[in-house]
This record gives structure tokens, sequence and C-alpha cells, in this order.
């Protein structure tokens, strides 16, 4: 494993979970209000799918990687980036999907 590209990856993929959800936020927020339309079961099943897929997305970008990329060292590296990345997001923004 690449250690270098492991931490470069570890620290760009965490700053796109972290903008996306401050965005998937300030979307939603925009979209649906702060009223009575914001606690609907559309809302609520909009996040839910919003945010598993923002969470999502590290690790799938990693598994694409690691099918794609011929050179195992770094294929190993996207792999497990997206993988801790996934995890820590998961467990710190609370996903309960």
């Amino acid at each position: 494993m690449n250690l270098r590209l492991f931490l470069l990856l570890v620290i760009i993929e965490s700053l796109f979970v972290i903008v996306g959800f401050y965005g998937l936020i300030l979307i939603f927020f925009l979209y649906f209000g702060s009223g009575a339309g914001a606690t609907s079961d559309k809302a609520m099943l909009t996040e839910n799918i919003g945010f598993g897929i923002l969470f999502l997305m590290p690790f799938l970008f990693g598994i694409l990687k690691f099918r794609n990329v011929t050179e195992k060292l770094k294929a190993k590296s996207y792999l497990y980036s997206g993988l801790l990345v996934t995890i820590v997001s998961g467990i710190y923004f609370g996903l309960n999907v």
C-alpha cells in the first residue's frame, strides 16, 4: 500500500464528504423549508437516500479504482482509504441507513 497516496486520498475524500454533508443540508433546507414540510415522510426518505449515497461515494470510488488500476499497491490505497472514510463518516455523522 502506498502510504502517501493513502493519506492524500483520506484527506481529499474526507473534505468531499464534509462539504457534501453541509451542501446537502443547505439544499434540503432550501427545498423543504423549516416547517411542516421538513418533517414529512418524503423529506425524511430523501434525506436518508441522499446521505446514504454521499457516505458510500468514497467506498464506491475505491472499488472502481481498485478494479481499474493496474498497479496493486495504488489499488489497495484507493480501496482502503475509501473504506476508512466511509466507516468514519458514517460513525461521525450518525448514518442510520
